[in-house]
């Protein structure tokens, strides 16, 4: 399933591409993001979780109760831009990313997890820049279409995977990577099965951005994480959507079976790949 777009052309370039940019939306938020932004640093300790990823964020946030405040501030603001351009969705919640600078900053192409059945509904990411986002540092690249044929059930713990993050795959095929050069208070939607992934940041001023999910009207969050002594199996877990802004430790939690989740059940998974058939695919698809 796909959202449904007011615009006709939006709505045929996501179906296209599984992304869209629509320039300016939140040209009028940005001055207020950026207070958001600044009152969240200004309450971070040096010692705080946040200051040490290299892609780091509100998620990250060793403060609870910082963490609830600047989401709430976020999601109210980006709540008000979203249905000018969607139809019969949900916000599920929003917060800040930031791209650190520094080679470690790159972030490679790959899938974001599974959080519904895609087959029967939908879940797309949205991301607007609070500073103009460049190739220098580190804008937005995706390979267009991937959503279609790429794996649909994706576990939160893919260590034991040949997964598309870790086989870095990024510069054998550039050829079908778009760079995305947006401008602050624009915004990119793109579905969580999308290849996408951003290069590092050379310049010397981190990029906060905010990302939201958002979701078919009526879907519950789902997470799927694989069995550990069953590689071919995945468990689905029913979680709330405060889920990620609720962990204790959220670089050591979110791939863990949750403690706030209730089991649903069981789900082969069909969908591993070795890296050279995951090239074979996307090479195919490219030419097709």
């Amino acid at each position: 399933m796909t959202p449904t777009f007011l615009d006709p052309e939006n709505m045929r370039a996501f179906e296209r591409d599984g992304y869209v940019v629509v320039p300016g939306l939140f040209a009028d938020s940005v001055a207020t993001l950026r207070a958001i932004y600044q009152d969240m640093v200004d309450h971070i300790p040096a010692s705080d979780p946040y200051y040490q990823c290299p892609m780091t964020g509100t998620n990250f946030l060793g403060d609870r109760n910082l963490r609830r405040r600047i989401t709430a501030g976020v999601f109210d603001e980006i709540a008000r831009g979203l249905g000018s351009v969607l139809a019969e969705y949900r916000f599920v919640g929003a917060g800040f990313r930031v791209k650190q600078t520094g080679p470690d900053s790159i972030l490679s192409l790959h899938q974001d997890p599974t959080m519904l059945d895609e087959e029967r509904e939908w879940s797309i990411n949205i991301i607007v820049p609070l500073i103009d986002v460049t190739a220098d540092n580190g804008a937005l690249k995706v390979v267009p279409g991937s959503h279609r044929y790429l794996p649909a059930v994706r576990s939160m713990n893919l260590n034991d995977r040949v997964d598309i993050d870790q086989s870095r795959i990024d510069d054998e095929i550039a050829e079908q990577v778009d760079v995305l050069p947006m401008k602050a208070g624009d915004a990119v939607f793109y579905f969580n099965a999308l290849l996408h992934g951003s290069g590092p940041n050379v310049t010397d001023q981190h990029r906060p951005f905010v990302l939201g999910t958002i979701m078919s009207k009526d879907s519950s969050m789902v997470l799927y994480l694989r069995k550990t002594e069953r590689p071919g199996v995945i468990e689905r877990y029913a979680v709330p959507d405060n889920f990620f802004m609720e962990l204790e430790d959220f670089d050591r939690d979110f791939k863990l079976q949750p403690k706030n989740g209730r089991r649903l059940d069981d789900v082969p998974d069909v969908h591993i790949l070795t890296r050279a058939e995951l090239l074979s695919v996307i090479r195919r698809s490219g030419r097709d």
